[in-house]
């Protein structure tokens, strides 16, 4: 509890103190913001895809059983 306390002073504190940066943002900043953004999305859907298939085989909801076996007695 005491480090929570202190950690919200020195947040406080060095809010306080702050100053201009003078930064200065090129074009490609731009492009790089939005390159991080579509690749989270797509990253996103790719994992939320593996575990709805990985979720629909536990619960058997997959492809049939009955498919596999009849490709493989047909070779």
């Amino acid at each position: 509890m005491k480090t929570i306390k202190i950690a919200a002073c020195s947040a406080a504190i060095l809010a306080c103190l702050e100053t201009n940066a003078h930064a200065y943002l090129d074009p490609g900043t731009g492009s790089i913001i939005l390159q991080a953004v579509v690749a989270s999305v797509a990253s996103s859907i790719f994992v939320v895809k593996m575990y709805w298939y990985r979720l629909k085989g536990v619960f058997g909801l997959g492809h049939n059983q009955s498919d596999d076996d009849g490709a493989d007695a047909a070779q």
